[in-house]
């Protein structure tokens, strides 16, 4: 026995639009972080400093990565609910348009 359940096309729109939106934030800050960049010197003269600027170079351009992995996410999160969306007002509307006929058959 399947369930009964009614789905807001328009809660699934508002849903995409923060998605999108959320895409939008997570972009703009990795342009702005992208943007910084620090000197070869920054972490000091010492050998180690250059192991050390190394590493924090790795784990900056890691953190870059995934947010443009964020954003993206975000995206086709933003484009899948929109495409649901319009499946469920679809598969709404040849329902209706199924019923229609039906009594249109029946002489209603």
């Amino acid at each position: 026995m399947s369930g009964e359940y009614r789905v807001d096309p328009e809660a699934l729109r508002r849903f995409a639009r923060t998605s999108a939106e959320r895409s939008d934030k997570l972009r703009a800050i990795r342009s702005e972080l992208g943007s910084h960049m620090l000197a070869p010197d920054a972490f000091g003269k010492l050998p180690e400093s250059a192991e050390i600027g190394r590493h924090y170079q790795e784990r900056a351009e890691a953190a870059l990565d995934n947010l443009t992995s964020a954003a993206d996410t975000m995206e086709r999160i933003n484009t899948h609910s929109e495409d649901l969306a319009r499946s469920y007002e679809r598969a709404e509307q040849e329902t209706a348009d199924s019923m229609r006929t039906m009594m249109g058959g029946l002489g209603a």
